[in-house]
């Protein structure tokens, strides 16, 4: 397979390279610059596919359930096939380009879009105008609209989330429509590739990675928050989703919310523990219990100044299912003391793991947050 390696100057002066489609021919191989990109490709700080309330731990802790749209996964593996062809050397991982995709716009789903049958961003990704403002980057409009709708200023456009002047640059036609198109997630993906591989470096090597990432997106913090997601993929934390199914929804407890202090969210896990830990019983006298055993299916009476009518012969109130169930158990796991309507005491959490960590870990199984049994069962039996 040939090896097509173009120089920086050509490839700025000519941004018609080669075709990617599933063929052998050599010119279906992309061209990677052998000086790497001076401009970024992404110039957003915090970028839509993260949630800054559920900040890296949150966003990977939810990788599992959150899934893969299927023509995105099949770009991103596209990517690393061609580049592996184009540019050795450079020995691009897919799970990197898929963590770009996750954090740009969450695989091609940020601002109610979803990728059609050809993996397209229907209606379109468009970031903010960079216009200077609220933390932006200034930008003048560089393509006259045509990329980002925007004849004003620039705006990153797509899942990948290219700034239109490094699009013109990199851009390729991927799924070999004849479109060179920025929301197509094939098309972006293997442009990322090409960009991360433009120049020297082996992604293989964690400093060459962590400055190809860095060039990309110039932010620490974007950097950190790529290769934490790219190593979890790589660990096979991901699954596969239709490409028209919506996103889940992230992480956001106030004790986890990445976008609040530490104090804040010291303070939540306070609240949140005593909102689910069982209220001491009121009333001025324990109850006393009824004079003669009961045989019905009354049950016992609270802390009230008399107790309730049933004796040895009372019926336990069923265990709660549900939400309201869900509750009690957490409780019942934080406290040692039994859910209502359960005789057994669960394990006090002592200094084994918190709840928190419990319910991260079983999220990260696979467990959706809205399977309320499978949750409640697979966090109590980690605080056991």
């Amino acid at each position: 397979m040939a090896l097509l390696v173009g120089a920086w100057g050509v490839a700025l002066a000519n941004s018609g390279l080669a075709s990617a489609t599933d063929g052998a021919d050599p010119s279906d191989v992309p061209s990677v610059p052998s000086t790497a990109f001076d401009d970024p490709a992404s110039v957003q700080e915090a970028p839509a596919g993260i949630d800054p309330r559920a900040g890296t731990d949150g966003t990977v802790a939810t990788l599992s359930t959150d899934g893969i749209p299927n023509a995105a996964l099949s770009a991103y593996k596209r990517a690393e096939t061609l580049l592996a062809q184009a540019d050795a050397s450079c020995r691009l991982p897919w799970n990197l380009v898929a963590a770009i995709g996750r954090v740009e716009s969450n695989h091609g789903r940020t601002g109610g879009n979803q990728l059609d049958g050809r993996g397209t961003a229907t209606p379109g990704i468009f970031g903010p105008q960079l216009d200077g403002s609220n933390g932006t980057a200034k930008i003048s409009d560089t393509d006259a609209g045509a990329l980002d709708q925007d004849p004003v200023f620039d705006r990153a456009v797509g899942p990948m989330q290219f700034i239109p002047g490094t699009w013109k640059s990199v851009g390729v036609d991927a799924d070999n429509d004849g479109v060179k198109n920025p929301q197509n997630i094939s098309d972006a993906a293997t442009s990322a590739g090409i960009y991360l591989c433009a120049g020297p470096g082996d992604l293989s090597n964690p400093t060459d990675l962590r400055s190809s990432v860095l060039r990309y997106n110039r932010s620490s913090s974007y950097a950190d928050t790529v290769m934490a997601i790219s190593a979890a993929y790589a660990q096979g934390n991901f699954t596969q989703s239709p490409n028209n199914l919506s996103s889940s929804s992230p992480l956001v407890q106030r004790s986890v919310d990445q976008s609040t202090t530490q104090a804040q969210r010291d303070a939540a896990v306070q609240e949140e523990t005593a909102a689910t830990t069982p209220a001491a019983p009121g009333g001025t006298a324990p109850g006393t219990p009824g004079s003669t055993p009961g045989g019905g299916t009354s049950t016992p009476g609270g802390g009230g100044s008399t107790g309730g009518g049933g004796g040895g012969g009372s019926t336990p109130a069923p265990p709660k299912t549900g939400v309201s169930g869900l509750v009690g158990g957490l409780a019942s796991d934080l406290t040692g003391q039994p859910t209502p309507g359960s005789t057994t005491p669960s394990a006090p959490l002592g200094n084994t793991m918190s709840w928190l960590d419990a319910n991260l870990k079983c999220l990260a199984t696979g467990i959706s947050a809205l399977d309320v049994a499978a949750l409640s069962t697979c966090i109590a039996n980690l605080l056991r």
